[in-house]
Formats: C-alpha cells, structure tokens, sequence
C-alpha cells in the first residue's frame, strides 16, 4: 500500500469510527504508521503442505484478547498448483485453510490454530482499546496502529542457552520483541543490566543464583518502559548446582578394573563425566541421588588410591577416595568391552559382534534379560556374534548385553550398551488422497521392523505391510474427519520411539 493510500484510508476509518460513537484515541493515533498483520509464509505452509507461486493471505482483524490485550484475528490462506491434464487441458489444484492469530503489539506472530469452518469476518471492522491502539480492516488486509504513547510490554521468545552454573557467568543472548529500552533483566528476583542491540536481541551474563545448593529453573523477566514481560516456557533458564559426593560403595575394587561403584550424593542428575583420579569412568545415572560408576584399571603396577569425582556444568564436586587394592582377583567370568554395532531397529535380528574375554562355553546371551535370537562364539573366545531379539517387551531405547559362561554373567558395564532406534521417515508418496480414506500410500525411511502402528493426523491407518529389510511401509489411509482440505501428519510408531513427518499427507 504506498503512503497516499494509507493516509486516505485512515482519514476515511476515522471518519466511519467516529460516527459508530468508539473510542479512536487522539488524533494522532490515526496519523501514525499502521503495521499489516500477516501470517509469516513458513507459518501459512505448515497449514497448507503446498506454496505454487506463493501463498495468498486474507487477514481481518477481530479484536483484542480479553486476557492479554493482543491484537486478535482470522486468516484465510491458499495457493493453487497448476499442471497439464489428457489432451493438453489445463488443471489446477486450490489448497486453503482458515487459520486463527494472534499477534503481539510489534506485530509478531504469537501463535495460530487452523479452524475446522470458514468464521464469520466483518472486512470494515474497527476497534480500539482502553490504551488507545487501534486494529482495522480494509480489502482483506487488517492493519494494527499503535498509539503514540503506548510502549509495548516486552515478550521474550527465547535463549540461545537455557542452562548454566548456580554460580552464574553465563552468556546469554535474549530473543523477543519490544526489547528496545530494556533496563534489567529479573532472575527470580536477582536482576543484570542486559546490552540491548536491537529490538529483538538482548545480551547478558546471569548472575549467581541466590540459592546455589540446588538446581532451580527460573523466569528471564525483562523489563522496558512497558513493563516487566510475562512469564512463559520460552524464557525459562535453569541455574545447575555443583554436584556433591557423600559416600562409595564399595570404596575398593580389584586393580584390573571393572567394579560396580554406587557413588551417592546430590544433584547428580545433570553429571556428565565421573573420574577416577585423570581417568574417566562409564557410569549410569540412577537418579539425583545415586549413580553406578565402573571403576577403571589403574595405570600403577602396585595398589593405589585415585580421588573420585564428578563433573555436570553446575561444576565439579568433592572427591573420595576409592582404592585399588590386588587382595580381590579378577573375576574368571564373561567381560564384555565393545558392541559392533551398538544399535539396531525394535524389530530386531541386528547381527551384532560382541567382543570381549572369557567367552567359550557361553550358554546366554540376552539383551536387556531377553535372550540373543541366536548366537556362535568365536574360535579364540574373545568373541560372539548374536541376533538381537525383537523389542516385543518395550525393553527401552538402552539395554545391557551380558554374556553368560561358566564363570557366571559379565558385569554390566558402559561397553555392554545396544540401543534400538526409533524409526525414521524420509518421504512418502503419494502426497494426498481422498478424504475418504483408502490411498495406498509408501511410507520410506529406516528402523520399520517392529513398527506396531502407523498415524495419518493421529488416525491409526486402515491397515500396512512393512518390507523385510524394515525400510518400506505400504499403509492404506484413514478416513479424514476433519472439514476440508487438511495436511496431516504421517507417523510410525514402535517400542523404541516414533517417527513422524510434519504435514507429509493432504486430504482433499
């Protein structure tokens, strides 16, 4: 719209205001520089699933938002594909949706919802609210003016980084709108003076967290000439306490390596490494309190003593002290010390080499306590090559492999870990179909052995077949019970997790 146009319209929307008996503000909020409301093209997409020559947007403002006071609207979008029919006729595809806004007082999408039926619009409507900003239509546009003594109150949409030390000295850059003026930044109650380098971006460098003995998730509250922003899930920022240690169990283990030590302690939850003196150690983390750790061989020839400790970004702990004593002999037993490969699909029959010592005269091999599909062990007894079992049981995305000879079960160790993947989709087709269901669609991509279901839009499919190799699926389409054209999601599901493609399927 060019500036004479705009003035116009505004003069002829005061005027037509005016006479309805609402409240329109000074007469320099009509002067002022309206913003367009839109519906941001990768936002139209995600409702459409199609963009031929651009998506085409009608936008009509509907209000103000009782609870927040935000600018309120409804959307209708589409786009029309175009392609060559029998006999060189032409023939075109229309794909529209109506979708429901809102936006905040800088004209930013703060969130949509597609609209099962067409809403009631009003294309001259007009409305102004109690701080004197005004939102209009005109020719399917809806435009939101804002008045010259209003400061929008700040909206934070997000940090580059959500976690961080109790101890502070993090640095943080803010994303959001109306941050221009930004005076402090609030984190529960301890505040920093933040660089503000446009609008949208704040920098910063949190502070120590009041209470650093534990982990805490607070608030990024800024704070402009409009206010402080409301609280959301986009600003929230977790402060981690420094770990600590209070006991070993056992506090001594062979000098081979390999003993399961319960290290218990506090905010052990977040820990990222363990060491035993300079060496790093496998572990499990049980819970904030406990972690099982697999002490590692000494580099000494003679028995020692290495101070434990564990590090997590709140920082590191305390030491113990474990020792390595030659009074406990290494175990005769199974030991595993590498898997190849070390994941494979929920539906099993992953050939995978298992390498270790002690392995002749193996009787087991499980996976997570289900026994191995089936398995052969090396000539040398170093290693085992076993089929893992179907995830039937939702064993989990981890399980421990262990061996089991006349020596006993090898010891659950970092090593002996196998993940089953969750599947994957890498495309399907055909994009559409019929409303009514019935479309044989090929769904392509990996881990699909033990798919137990497959999703169109949350709708279990009609029936599907999944190929040997575990990496196609042939599913016949649900019925849609929406209204009209809709872009759905496509999903497979096993024990292991879920694999979903946005918006890959259209009924229409």
């Amino acid at each position: 719209m060019k500036g004479s146009r705009r003035t116009t319209f505004w003069a002829i929307a005061a005027s037509v205001l005016g006479g309805a008996g609402l409240l329109l503000g000074t007469a320099s909020v009509a002067s002022a520089t309206p913003t367009q409301l839109l519906v941001p093209q990768g936002t139209a997409f995600s409702y459409l699933g199609h963009s031929c020559g651009g998506i085409q947007e009608q936008v009509y403002a509907t209000g103000f938002d009782s609870s927040n006071g935000f600018p309120d609207g409804d959307a209708y979008l589409s786009t029309r594909c175009g392609g060559s029919g029998r006999g060189g006729g032409g023939v075109s595809t229309l794909y529209s949706a109506w979708v429901t806004a809102q936006w905040d007082f800088t004209g930013v999408l703060v969130s949509s919802s597609r609209l099962v039926a067409a809403p009631p619009i009003d294309p001259t409507f007009s409305a102004t609210d109690a701080n004197g900003n005004q939102v209009s239509n005109s020719s399917g546009r809806a435009y939101l003016t804002l008045s010259p003594t209003f400061t929008p109150q700040p909206r934070v949409t997000g940090l580059s980084v959500s976690t961080g030390p109790s101890s502070g000295g993090t640095a943080v850059t803010l994303s959001g709108t109306g941050l221009t003026g930004a005076t402090t930044v609030g984190f529960d109650g301890t505040t920093v003076a933040p660089t503000v380098v446009n609008d949208n971006t704040l920098t910063l460098v949190t502070p120590a967290l009041a209470i650093a003995a534990t982990t805490d998730t607070v608030d990024a509250i800024v704070t402009t000439g409009g206010g402080p922003s409301a609280p959301t899930s986009a600003d929230q920022f977790t402060f981690v306490a420094a770990p600590t240690i209070s006991s070993l169990s056992p506090d001594s283990g062979a000098m081979a390596g390999g003993t399961a030590v319960t290290i218990t302690g506090a905010n052990l939850s977040p820990v990222t490494s363990v060491m035993f003196g300079d060496q790093g150690a496998g572990f499990t983390v049980d819970g904030d309190t406990s972690i099982t750790a697999y002490a590692p061989a000494t580099d000494s020839s003679t028995p020692d003593s290495s101070n434990v400790t564990v590090r997590s970004i709140g920082g590191t702990s305390n030491g113990l002290n474990y020792d390595y004593t030659s009074a406990i002999a290494p175990s005769d037993g199974p030991v595993v010390t590498s898997l190849s490969p070390a994941s494979g699909p929920a539906g099993g029959h992953t050939r995978v080499t298992i390498t270790g010592q002690n392995f002749a005269g193996a009787s087991a091999v499980t996976f997570g306590g289900v026994e191995a599909s089936g398995f052969t062990v090396g000539g040398t007894g170093t290693t085992i090559t076993a089929l893992s079992p179907p995830d039937t049981v939702d064993l989990g995305p981890q399980v421990d492999v262990q061996v089991t000879g006349p020596g006993g079960s090898s010891p659950i160790v970092a090593a002996d870990v196998f993940s089953y993947v969750a599947p994957k989709i890498t495309r399907i087709g055909p994009h559409h179909g019929s409303a009514a269901g019935g479309t044989r669609v090929h769904i392509r991509g990996s881990g699909f052995s033990g798919v137990s279901a497959v999703t169109f839009g949350g709708v279990e499919a009609a029936r599907f077949t999944v190929n040997r190799a575990g990496t196609v699926i042939v599913a016949v389409t649900p019925p849609e019970f929406g209204v009209g054209t809709q872009s759905v999601d496509v999903s497979v599901s096993s024990a292991a997790g879920t694999g979903t493609l946005p918006a890959a399927f259209t009924y229409r």
